[in-house]
């Protein structure tokens, strides 16, 4: 029932903006014998987002430097699969999301990707976190082992 609801509110949503889109598209070679403007095909809202990820906690920074590595890896994974969900759940206007999760103290990128919200939707059945992310479309870079 719920996701009935939210289906709904993002097509309506998708269609608040049909308007504008078609009214600017038909301005298009106005005047013009030849064309009555441009027709919509196709519209979608896209989100661009990029942050850090979280650095391992102080505890853990005893631990050799592959291990340290491991670690943060996992919670860049684990961080990174709640904040898709979270993102698409919270602006169900947008389609797509275009993302890139830099390393904690520096802008080398550790995952990058572009999700789609029907795809986001059907990767629950699969065991890993990272398999999830590479089915939605996220790449992970593995961290050197002297970065954490």
């Amino acid at each position: 029932m719920w996701r009935a609801i939210q289906n709904a509110l993002r097509r309506f949503e998708a269609g608040w903006d049909r308007r504008p889109i078609e009214r600017a598209l038909r301005l298009i070679g106005r005047g013009d014998v030849r064309s009555d403007g441009l027709r919509l095909d196709r519209a979608c809202h896209r989100l661009e987002i990029r942050w850090r990820a979280r650095d391992i906690h102080p505890w853990d920074r005893g631990l050799p430097r592959e291990r340290q590595a491991a670690v943060l890896a996992e919670l860049a994974l684990t961080d990174t699969e709640a904040a898709i969900m979270e993102l698409f759940q919270a602006l169900p206007h947008v389609d797509i999301i275009d993302l890139a999760v830099l390393e904690p103290e520096s802008d080398r990128t550790m995952m990058a990707g572009t999700v789609s919200r029907p795809v986001a939707n059907g990767t629950r059945r699969l065991p890993s976190v990272k398999m999830r992310l590479s089915e939605l479309g996220v790449r992970f870079r593995p961290l050197d082992a002297g970065t954490g």
